[in-house]
């Protein structure tokens, strides 16, 4: 019975997981994670299909790393995924209820708040190169309506995104439809390796500042968000008739054009 106990036991699999310097699997190993220790999960980053990338802190006795876990099977990223994707639901229903909600505040009044203060209600500039190596920046595509577009490059669902804004965009650009897609992989090899054989007429950019972790979207699905001129989040989600809905309503509002 003894021998049979010890080799059960040798033969349960190990809870250990590869801290590494990056999120590929070819990346360097500093340390090895278990689920007891005590780890921080920072981030959330495209990794190695199927599996996410977490960006960790790992403590241990007199001292701290700063690595990276691939999956979900450390209970400290379990729980963050869990936290994330709730927060994530919560701020698509919370967003597009404002979209259906009554039309904004006239000049002079004062503006509209966010119906959850959590939720992110504003966009910051921020610059990028494109597929194509060109300069840009978010305010620099001056557009009354603005669709900011993050999308896993491992996903198929998100490419298929991808090619329904782009009938809306090609319609509605010279009415002041502005758009950028943002791959939420800092790599922009693997970007342009689903590029390859498609040719977007607004701009795609990699991931290289963490900008999809500061407006939390889930690294597994990706989101839509729409901005009004003032970068002003009025909706989020996937792209679907809401969305449209939102931007063609935008687009036709008294004083917009």
């Amino acid at each position: 019975m003894h021998t049979i106990l010890l080799f059960a036991f040798l033969q349960t699999p190990s809870a250990l997981e590869p801290l590494r310097s990056g999120c590929s699997t070819d990346d360097q190993q500093i340390a090895m994670v278990s689920a007891a220790d005590s780890i921080q999960v920072q981030m959330a980053l495209a990794g190695e299909e199927p599996r996410t990338c977490y960006k960790v802190i790992l403590g241990k006795p007199g001292q701290t790393l700063t690595g990276y876990v691939l999956g979900e099977s450390l209970p400290a990223v379990a729980t963050f995924v869990r936290l994330r994707e709730k927060k994530s639901r919560e701020a698509a229903e919370a967003q597009a209820r404002m979209s259906l909600a009554p039309p904004a505040a006239k000049n002079g009044d004062k503006e509209a708040k966010a119906v959850d203060p959590n939720l992110p209600s504003h966009f910051d500039d921020f610059s990028w190169r494109d597929v194509r190596g060109k300069a840009g920046s978010l305010s620099s595509l001056g557009g009354r309506v603005t669709l900011v577009t993050f999308w896993p490059p491992k996903s198929m669902r998100s490419r298929d995104e991808l090619n329904a804004i782009e009938p809306l965009y090609n319609e509605l650009r010279r009415s002041g439809l502005a758009a950028v897609g943002v791959s939420m992989d800092p790599n922009p090899i693997h970007m342009n390796d689903v590029l390859d054989d498609t040719n977007f007429s607004w701009p795609q950019i990699p991931d290289r500042s963490g900008l999809a972790a500061q407006y939390h979207v889930n690294p597994k699905s990706g989101e839509t968000f729409v901005l009004d001129a003032s970068h002003h989040v009025v909706a989020a989600g996937p792209m679907g008739p809401e969305i449209e809905k939102t931007v063609r309503k935008l687009l036709d509002a008294p004083g917009s054009r």
